[in-house]
């Protein structure tokens, strides 16, 4: 019997361990490094906005026209990924300046380009659609400006295929027409020339020769540039279709990485990093969803906040999940636990049908006395460390919902917010926590709540519904079982412990006899029922 009870203790440990799949150790590995680089992100945006203050100051104090258009211009290269409204405003004033003052029309539409360059990133697609397509005349550009132009017309089309919901509104041409022009007006084997080439092997399906040409441009900047990161993203899509998903998310977080140090705010490695380890790791993903979601909201782009936000009912779905994991497992604790209380009766019964058989001398008795009651102390302490278990749960479902509300609401989740909001998994688990203590109780204990009347006035006799205790009887049938610390038995009973309390003194005051001595009493009872 004792080596059954100890097989069936540790089946239940080991349901209660169980845990879902996880991530790889080098997964892991390279996400710890990725949660330094997250660490130092606000050094990464001090060191950003000193080296912006200090071309501030540089344009605060120029008075040539030519300087001014070219520091302006250069303030728009050092935003165009951290801030859009910041970026709009330098290329909006270069535009004034080539207009009124410089009469350039070639600066002026170097600025126009780059703008209509930046509305295309931050998702404005009818504004950068104007610009690009209504105010350019490629006709009348240098031979510069006309790869440039060409470079943002082929960027703005492969950009707006892959994210807008809205091309079929816009009369463009697909990415790949661009790609002609752009080999003659590229100087060979230039980083553009080979970013085009790369491009177009991807799309053809020639990976390998797609990823010599990556190779190239990866070697051709340092790991800490900004390009780097462009260049590591693309990488990651060419092992993601060869099926090579560990070289993919090692690419990913290199690219997401590179991003961080240079301060950038308009990504997308973060949030693809997010989606992947989303099944396996739900609270780092949601942490890197709602960071990405911050930076989008400053950098003030429509196109990442909507990408984002199509991952958080994903995000949804693998918190319900996880909470019906949690419940089953919940479920498969508590059955298992009804089956060692089967097995202890059955085993109490068996001990003391065979101490009626034993002699009659004084020895015999003694020793048979000795092992019910210890067979009725680790009856009494099975029972609390059960029932511990199950307020545990209780607790937990609790601190999770708690949690969740607040990622969520940080993350600007309100549906999903809502939804948890209203949930009512701590009181239906409470709820069933009470019947089942109820039930248990009652089922070893069916005199308690007359023995327990029987210390008690008339007046204040409490008289429970049919195979359920009151809140006062289970106060006082934990007191029962040993249990006499208010703090415990309020954290099992999920109370305040001056609720607890008030409870106590209710009843006390009811006493037939002192009440000073009244737990002590109840405690007694354990040894009659």
């Amino acid at each position: 019997m004792k080596r059954l009870l100890l097989i069936l203790a540790a089946l239940a440990g080991l349901t209660a361990c169980e845990g879902g799949s996880s991530l790889d150790r080098a997964t892991r590995s390279r996400l710890e490094e990725l949660d330094r680089y997250i660490a130092s992100r606000e050094i990464y945006y001090a060191r950003k906005n000193g080296r912006l203050e200090s071309l501030r100051s540089i344009i605060g104090t120029t008075k040539s026209p030519d300087a001014l258009y070219e520091l302006q211009m250069n303030m728009a290269r050092e935003f165009f990924s951290y801030s859009l409204d910041s970026t709009q405003h330098y290329l909006k004033s270069c535009q004034a300046i080539a207009r009124d003052q410089l009469k350039d029309k070639d600066r002026y539409n170097a600025a126009t380009i780059m703008l209509g360059h930046l509305y295309g990133k931050g998702g404005n697609y009818l504004e950068a659609s104007q610009i690009l397509y209504g105010q350019i005349d490629s006709a009348s550009l240098s031979p510069s400006l006309k790869a440039e132009y060409y470079w943002v017309l082929y960027d703005f089309c492969g950009d707006m295929a892959g994210n807008s919901g809205i091309v079929e509104s816009l009369s463009i041409p697909p990415a790949s027409a661009y790609l002609p022009t752009l080999f003659r007006l590229l100087p060979k084997d230039s980083p553009r020339w080979r970013i085009a080439l790369r491009n177009k092997y991807i799309e053809d399906g020639r990976l390998d020769s797609a990823d010599s040409v990556s190779a190239l441009l990866l070697a051709g900047v340092k790991p800490e540039d900004r390009d780097y990161a462009i260049h590591a993203y693309f990488q990651s899509e060419i092992e993601y279709r060869r099926g090579n998903h560990p070289e993919r998310m090692l690419w990913l977080v290199q690219s997401a990485e590179c991003d961080l140090v240079n301060a950038v705010r308009d990504y997308a490695s973060l949030t693809m990093v997010a989606q992947i380890i989303l099944p396996n790791d739900v609270d780092r993903s949601f942490r890197y969803l709602r960071m990405a979601q911050e930076d989008a909201l400053a950098y003030n782009a429509r196109l990442r906040p909507w990408q984002i936000s199509r991952f958080l009912m994903e995000v949804e779905d693998a918190y319900a999940v996880r909470q019906a994991e949690a419940r089953s497992k919940v479920l498969v604790g508590m059955v298992v636990m009804a089956i060692l209380v089967v097995i202890l009766l059955l085993a109490f019964w068996m001990l003391a049908a065979r101490s009626r058989n034993l002699t009659r001398t004084k020895a015999a008795l003694e020793s048979s006395n000795r092992k019910l009651a210890q067979a009725d102390k680790v009856k009494g302490d099975y029972i609390v460390n059960f029932l511990e278990g199950l307020s545990s749960q209780i607790s937990i479902i609790r601190t999770e919902d708690n949690h969740f509300r607040n990622l969520l609401k940080h993350g600007k989740a309100d549906q999903l917010l809502k939804e948890l909001s209203i949930s009512g998994r701590s009181e239906k688990a409470r709820e069933e926590f009470y019947e089942t203590f109820d039930r248990t109780f009652l089922a070893m204990y069916p005199d308690f709540p007359d023995r327990f009347n029987a210390l008690l006035k008339e007046e204040g006799r409490i008289y429970p519904p049919a195979g359920r205790l009151t809140t006062e009887l289970r106060i006082f049938a934990l007191i029962c079982l040993g249990v006499d610390d208010s703090k415990k038995i309020a954290a099992m009973l999920d109370y305040s412990v001056s609720t607890i309390y008030n409870y106590k003194v209710s009843v006390k005051n009811s006493a037939l006899q002192d009440r000073d001595g009244f737990e002590k009493r109840v405690k007694e009872l354990a040894d009659k029922l």
